[in-house]
């Protein structure tokens, strides 16, 4: 089994195995040797030679098996919470862990399958991962545990050992073979959430109640966390972008449509999930350093001047200030920071170019001026959504970076890239007559 980072999970129980091989070897020999001296010198007979030496191998190697086996279970009840632990520690989300977890704990018991189900308030699971199971399981699988014998001793955090029919809903399950455990995660003696483990009868970790209770408090703790640091995480983000809506009435919406473009074309370029979900993070406040921007500058119904844009470029650097020493938000900052450089290189704030450009700032400047060129603005009427793709097209290799239009344009051709504006405004082209540049939408939107 491997880790979080790749690397393969060490085993445990490996020391107490290669200990137990030479164990018995030397046992084995202590009992084998004197048979010898027994035969030529005691004058023993082969049938008491013989039956003296089985029983003496049925007596030791239940003394050894018997001994190990109880040293395999205190190695694997002080070391799989240690492990499991560290692993967790490595999740970036919720769902992260959920999947993580029951991976693990499915591996080490041997479960065939596993169901990892929060608690409602009604003390209702509702399963939101599985390992081994088909999802439409999950649609099914919710289980009322104040309706079931075993809900009481859940609720009490003691794991509990049962037949699969005995779970509502899961007759799919029953059969002589099975073995459900269920295992209480919690978090501070409250019970968060329940895993299930489905093995066969002859897994003796899921007898193991200590190794399931144990486990079930480490994923409880740290879901809980996680569960925590994400409603804090959602509260500041949310406070700041109502701070940025208030400022900018103009563009509100902006910066919830490119956080969702922008994730799109992060998964087409193939990005893991956790980054994914930090360039919709960060493009969703892309724009607050326009917190620190003078009203008369931010609000005004028309192009800029030179010296209103050196005020208004501004705000990427005051965007980084901002979010820079928040730390669930430190990813984010060098995101914002960049946001408005070019592929050449005659951007701002730093003059960053090509590859110096951090991935996720190259991805949101495309998904930004498409959905500039796309808006409405008090000053000019929206592109319709041909015309921003082919003025994207155009500045491949100078304004944007090719790997990300490219992406983009992948993204566009599934039908998951349309414009949000209604008709008219999608049609204001051709009642304008005039299509401006992409220097001019983003110049007069205050966008860029």
């Amino acid at each position: 089994m491997r880790s979080q980072r790749g690397n393969r999970l060490p085993d445990p129980t490996r020391e107490v195995l290669v200990v137990k091989r030479w164990v018995q070897v030397g046992v084995y020999l202590a009992i084998t040797l004197p048979l010898f001296l027994y035969y030529y010198f005691l004058a023993f007979s082969v049938l008491q030679l013989s039956v003296g030496y089985g029983v003496g191998l049925v007596i030791a190697t239940a003394a050894i098996e018997g001994t190990f086996w109880y040293m395999i279970k205190l190695r694997k009840q002080s070391a799989y919470p240690n492990i499991l632990a560290v692993e967790l520690g490595a999740a970036h989300d919720l769902q992260e862990a959920c999947d993580l977890s029951i991976r693990l704990v499915a591996g080490w018991t041997d479960a065939r399958a596993a169901i990892l189900a929060w608690l409602d308030e009604e003390r209702h699971t509702i399963p939101v991962c599985s390992y081994g199971l088909s999802l439409e399981f999950l649609g099914v699988g919710a289980v009322a545990l104040d309706g079931t014998p075993f809900g009481a001793d859940i609720m009490d955090g003691r794991a509990v050992l049962l037949e699969a029919k005995d779970v509502p809903h899961w007759a799919s399950l029953s059969d002589q073979h099975r073995w459900v455990a269920a295992v209480p995660l919690t978090a501070l003696d409250r019970v968060i959430a329940v895993l299930f483990l489905i093995a066969d009868r002859s897994s003796s970790d899921l007898r193991d109640r200590k190794l399931l209770e144990s486990m079930g408090v480490v994923i409880g703790l740290t879901l809980e966390n996680l569960r925590l640091a994400s409603r804090e995480y959602q509260s500041i983000m949310q406070v700041l972008c109502n701070a940025l809506d208030l400022r900018d009435s103009a563009t509100q919406g902006h910066s919830q449509r490119v956080a969702r473009m922008a994730g799109l074309v992060a998964e087409e370029i193939g990005m893991a999930k956790p980054d994914v979900k930090r360039i919709e993070q960060a493009a969703a406040l892309h724009d607050i350093g326009k917190i620190g921007v003078a009203d008369a500058v931010l609000t005004k119904a028309g192009p800029l001047t030179d010296e209103e844009w050196v005020e208004m470029r501004r705000h990427p650097r005051l965007g980084y200030e901002l979010v820079a020493g928040i730390e669930a938000l430190q990813h984010a900052a060098e995101i914002i920071h960049s946001h408005h450089e070019r592929h050449d290189g005659n951007g701002y704030p730093r003059g960053f170019k090509g590859e110096d450009i951090p991935i996720g700032a190259r991805i949101f400047s495309v998904v930004d001026s498409y959905d500039a060129m796309t808006s409405h603005r008090p000053y000019r009427r929206a592109r319709s959504h041909q015309d921003a793709i082919d003025e994207i097209v155009r500045n491949s290799g100078t304004q944007f970076h090719p790997e990300a239009v490219h992406a983009f344009l992948k993204v566009e051709r599934a039908g998951l890239i349309d414009p949000h504006d209604s008709p008219d405004a999608r049609d204001a082209v051709a009642a304008d007559g005039h299509v401006p540049t992409i220097g001019e939408s983003w110049d007069a939107s205050g966008s860029s």
